[in-house]
């Protein structure tokens, strides 16, 4: 405290001899050793009066770009990884692995073609034409604007549908994540998670669209979903605009539950517990599975 500076017209010194809070707090410093451990109610108290202050910013262009980020980064060191050999490991759904990570170039051409980027270089090998083409897809979602985002693409897979770019750069996330997945149960490395915060993006975004999933008339009721686990949430989900009541309650994995809707986990033998009506538990397991980016 011996800079020589004035707080409110005071010397340093001064100040400290006449504020009892700043002569404790140099007490406290001039005890070497003896580290003070905060109230436990500070944090929470120190975030409640900032947030009466100023509301939580709104998650912007880097709450979709950083989990793509992340999961390309994951799947370019991957496939850096792999052997000649693995490059034909077979996969049910795309013949070989070099065929997979083809589908994923073509599925992220979508977003990247509305992004107004160049076409594939088509004689390049796969791994190159992925990640050029989803590292110049990063860096034009990452400097676009948070309106933008709100602009209607077409999402991958078989079911026509359209959703915000925000929701197809979650899409984006969430097929790198499960393609990556199938490349290691091909080469015999172990399976992972995306971080949990991401695990709850993508779980929304899949339950966002299960309802234009089902299949028959819809029914005038919502359902309960409960995911647990890393990432995990409870979601109400209105089954048409005139829904009335809760009609069941289904509880499930979070991690399970992602991969359930990439048609990783075949609805039959999918772990959850329902409450209400059981017929609607399974209409709903079922719908869910066919959200993927394969069909």
């Amino acid at each position: 405290m011996s800079d020589s500076y004035l707080y409110n017209g005071q010397r340093p010194d001064d100040h400290v001899a006449s504020c009892p809070d700043c002569g404790a707090a140099v007490a406290l410093l001039d005890q070497p050793g003896t580290a003070v451990p905060p109230p436990p109610a500070l944090r929470a108290a120190v975030l409640s009066m900032a947030r009466r202050r100023r509301s939580p910013a709104a998650v912007g262009v880097a709450g979709v770009a950083t989990p793509y980020a992340e999961q390309v980064a994951v799947m370019d060191e991957l496939l850096a990884e792999l052997s000649a050999p693995q490059w034909e490991a077979p996969i049910a759904r795309h013949g070989t692995v070099r065929g997979l990570v083809e589908h994923l170039t073509a599925n992220d051409a979508t977003v990247a073609a509305f992004m107004g980027l160049p076409g594939r270089d088509a004689g390049a090998p796969p791994h190159r034409r992925w990640r050029e083409q989803a590292g110049s897809l990063l860096e034009r979602v990452s400097a676009s604007s948070e309106v933008l985002m709100g602009v209607e693409v077409s999402l991958a897979g078989a079911r026509p549908a359209r959703a915000p770019l925000r929701q197809a750069m979650i899409q984006r996330t969430f097929e790198t994540w499960t393609h990556a997945d199938d490349i290691r149960a091909a080469t015999d490395r172990s399976r992972a998670a995306p971080r949990p915060e991401h695990v709850h993006m993508i779980a929304e975004f899949g339950l966002a669209l299960l309802p234009r999933a089902m299949r028959g008339p819809r029914r005038d009721v919502s359902a309960t979903i409960v995911l647990t686990g890393p990432g995990g949430g409870t979601w109400t989900i209105p089954l048409s605009p005139a829904s009335d009541h809760v009609a069941v309650l289904i509880s499930a994995d979070a991690v399970g539950f992602c991969r359930l809707l990439a048609d990783r986990w075949p609805p039959g033998s999918f772990p959850y517990a329902a409450e209400g009506d059981p017929s609607l538990a399974r209409d709903l397991i079922r719908a869910a599975a066919t959200l993927g980016c394969d069909r």
